[in-house]
């Protein structure tokens, strides 16, 4: 008599460790989506706990457009609470285009007035607005940038710690012309 092989066992133990095999890499992946989400979320939720706490200043109407001079004069001040802010992006707008000019600190140097001479860059002394110069004058030449038609409207995106910039602006106004 011929004995017959039962293979059915190992077949079994196979099919259960390729289940498991599956789940783990199943596991493994899901669990890199969702880590780099959550990450993804907390650095957008610092954004969250400087609400209004950046602004810009148009109470003394020295946030304006200079239609002579195509020169933008920003006003942007901050509240006392601690926060790392180490940048912020001005958006200037009129009818037909937007403009983003970054500004970035400079560390150690101290002043209430920056010239920006292009999106890119500031002149040496600049400084982002702190518990010790609340308030900050940035003078941007936009005249390569709204040659044709005056800046209307400007906006602030606080830049974080690790260059992290908000998805939204923190702060809009009505940009004035002048003369």
């Amino acid at each position: 008599m011929i004995k017959k092989i039962q293979t059915r066992a190992q077949s079994e133990v196979i099919t259960t460790v390729l289940m498991v095999l599956i789940g783990i890499v199943a596991v493994g992946l899901l669990s890199t989506f969702v880590i780099n989400f959550v990450r993804n979320n907390l650095k957008s939720s610092d954004c969250l706990g400087i609400q209004g706490e950046v602004t810009i200043n148009t109470e003394e109407e020295i946030t304006f457009f200079n239609v002579t001079s195509n020169i933008s004069y920003v006003v942007i001040q901050r509240t006392q609470k601690d926060f790392n802010l180490s940048g912020i992006n001005v958006i200037l707008e009129n009818d037909r285009t937007s403009k983003m000019y970054k500004i970035r600190a400079r560390i150690g140097e101290k002043t209430d007035f920056c010239e920006i001479m292009s999106d890119m860059s500031c002149a040496a002394n600049t400084s982002l607005p702190g518990t010790s110069n609340p308030k900050v004058t940035y003078m941007i030449n936009s005249s390569n940038d709204f040659k044709s038609s005056p800046v209307k409207k400007v906006s602030i995106v606080p830049v974080l710690k690790g260059e992290v910039a908000c998805n939204e602006a923190m702060d809009e106004k009505t940009m004035p012309n002048y003369p």
